[in-house]
Order: structure tokens, then C-alpha cells, then sequence
């Protein structure tokens, strides 16, 4: 969509339904300045099974792009690296002192049943992914 984040599954999948999901750390772990032009949204929009999963914010779809931007400056610069992602996200990940990585996920989306256009509200949700995300990558 012009350059705007697609849903689709994410390699994690922590943001998808089923027991990935279940398995969630809760979202107060996740540390999220807001950014000009967003609002925290506890209800994650059309997405209500993000609640307590993620936090999320809202904005409009032409700013989501840029915002989503201005987040991932924000998290590497506190050392998380991008070690993954799709259309519509990123996974970041982050070296624990003790050894193995904490992870973390972005998904971007929109309320599909909406006209599209640049005022539409759009959401990015940020969650924890539970577990050593670098742990698969260490047995290998």
C-alpha cells in the first residue's frame, strides 16, 4: 500500500493469535517515549487482542511510516539491533549481561473495514517476545 507496513506474520509471530500469543510477556516491559503526533492507546484499536500483549499507539497513516522510523532510531540507540522483520515490522534484538538476547517486536496496521487515505488512523504495537530469541540461533 504506497509505501505503507502490510500486516502479515511476522517471523515471531508474538503479535498473532494462538499460543505464541499466550506466551506474551507482558507489555509494561516494553519502554516507549511517544512521539509527536501519536497517543498511547490501551485498546490497540482493531486490533483488541494486543491488549496487555503490547503497547500501542495511534496516529495517522501518513505519519506511521516515518514515526515507525523514529522508533527504531530510538531502540538502537539503546543497543537493540534489527535482527528481522517484514513489510509491516521489525524484530529487535538485545544482548542480555547473563548471555542470550531479550527480544523485542513492532507490527504497523490499520483498521482494514476503513477508506484508506492519509488521515485514516493507523496503529504500531511494540511487545516483549518471551525467551532467548538468540537461543535457536546459538544451537545451530
Amino acid at each position: 500500500m504506497r509505501g505503507f507496513f502490510l500486516l502479515t506474520a511476522l517471523g515471531a509471530g508474538l503479535l498473532s493469535s494462538g499460543a505464541a500469543a499466550a506466551q506474551t510477556a507482558p507489555a509494561s516491559a516494553v519502554d516507549l517515549p511517544l512521539v509527536t503526533g501519536m497517543t498511547f492507546d490501551d485498546t490497540c484499536g482493531p486490533r483488541p487482542q494486543y491488549q496487555g500483549k503490547a503497547v500501542c499507539v495511534r496516529g495517522n497513516l501518513a505519519s506511521i511510516e516515518p514515526v515507525a522510523g523514529t522508533y527504531i532510531g530510538h531502540f538502537t540507540g539503546q543497543g537493540w539491533q534489527v535482527v528481522g522483520g517484514e513489510a509491516n515490522g521489525v524484530i529487535f534484538a538485545r544482548p542480555r549481561a547473563g548471555g542470550g538476547c531479550d527480544g523485542l517486536e513492532m507490527a504497523a496496521y490499520y483498521d482494514e473495514t476503513r477508506p484508506v487515505a492519509p488521515a485514516t488512523e493507523a496503529w504500531l504495537a511494540f511487545a516483549p517476545i518471551p525467551g532467548d530469541v538468540c537461543a535457536g540461533a546459538a544451537a545451530q
